[in-house]
């Protein structure tokens, strides 16, 4: 299921916050796609949610094949949106994105889906979850015994980009990277996300995600080199 993919979300990373504008990689200094820098399954050691909680949050799951069919309809007809706009986020807080980008791909490659609702607000969990994607069989997914994916079926993190601060506080970065699933997703595989933190309690939690941003974005997808 590519969405449970996508809010598990997001190696070596933990040593690569780089000071040059932050982030994992400098945009101008890389292609998607030329190095993986996806955090491996071992790097999962974020506080967990519990079935409860989610479900105090997102309310009573709904039945078994509610969610997949809502996220098919969500894949077939992306819209483009608007990108909010802002001012470049401080080294403190591209910093705390990435620590938190590192923990939920980590989590998801681990097989540790409510380690990775560990890093996710509760407004994520009640406008990306518990809105369409609550369903039975979502809730047999995340609450089965964790077990790290073989390799090849781990989300590659390529990139992340334009790490910006919002109006409202929160800090916006756009996440290149690749999933592997049953139909090719993205353009040649590459997707690209709009992830939006919002800082509680000192650390910064996925708050928004917006995705299917390939083709909107497809004049950045690929920069000339140096």
């Amino acid at each position: 299921m590519r969405r449970v993919k996508q809010l598990a979300l997001v190696s070596v990373l933990s040593g690569m916050m780089l000071a040059t504008g932050g982030g994992l990689a400098t945009a101008q200094d890389a292609t998607p796609g030329a190095i993986d820098l996806s955090p491996n399954p071992e790097l999962c050691n974020q506080p967990a949610r519990t079935l409860e909680e989610i479900q105090a949050i997102a309310g009573t799951p709904a039945p078994a094949g509610a969610g997949e069919a809502t996220a098919a309809a969500l894949d077939q007809n992306p819209q483009e949106v608007e990108l909010p706009t802002g001012e470049p986020a401080p080294k403190e807080a591209i910093d705390g994105v990435v620590a938190t980008i590192v923990q939920n791909i980590a989590c998801y490659n681990a097989g540790d889906y409510l380690a990775g609702f560990g890093g996710v607000t509760e407004e994520f969990l009640v406008s990306q979850v518990g809105v369409a994607l609550f369903d039975e069989d979502f809730v047999e997914t995340i609450t089965a015994d964790p077990v790290p994916l073989p390799e090849e079926l781990q989300t590659q993190l390529l990139d992340t980009r334009e790490f910006t601060l919002y109006e409202d506080g929160r800090v916006g970065v756009l996440v290149y990277y690749i999933s592997a699933t049953p139909q090719p997703e993205g353009v040649d595989g590459l997707e690209i996300d709009l992830w939006i933190f919002r800082e509680v309690d000192g650390r910064w939690l996925l708050d928004e995600s917006i995705g299917d941003l390939e083709v909107q974005l497809a004049g950045m997808a690929t920069p000339p080199a140096g």
